[in-house]
């Protein structure tokens, strides 16, 4: 079990169920190719820009998602 008390299986449900999702799956491709950036909303909403409506508040709630599968680092809370 992970340190979040959810097993293996489960924790690879969730991961694919986040990557289920086209904006999660393009920011996850961003931190792959460049571990370095900010993974902040305010940070990728300009990456993001093939998905041309999407606001800093969904990219804040997509990041959480990411985070919530441990598909990406945790960090500090989104500040907007």
């Amino acid at each position: 079990m992970d340190s979040f008390g959810r097993s293996s299986r489960r924790q690879r449900g969730d991961q694919a169920q986040a990557l289920g999702n086209p904006i999660r799956r393009r920011i996850v491709e961003l931190f792959t190719t460049d571990e370095a950036r900010a993974l902040t909303a305010k940070a990728l909403v300009g990456d993001l820009g093939r998905f041309a409506d999407v606001s800093v508040g969904q990219v804040g709630y997509h990041l959480a998602c990411l985070r919530d599968a441990e598909l990406i680092p945790a960090g500090k809370p989104e500040g907007g």
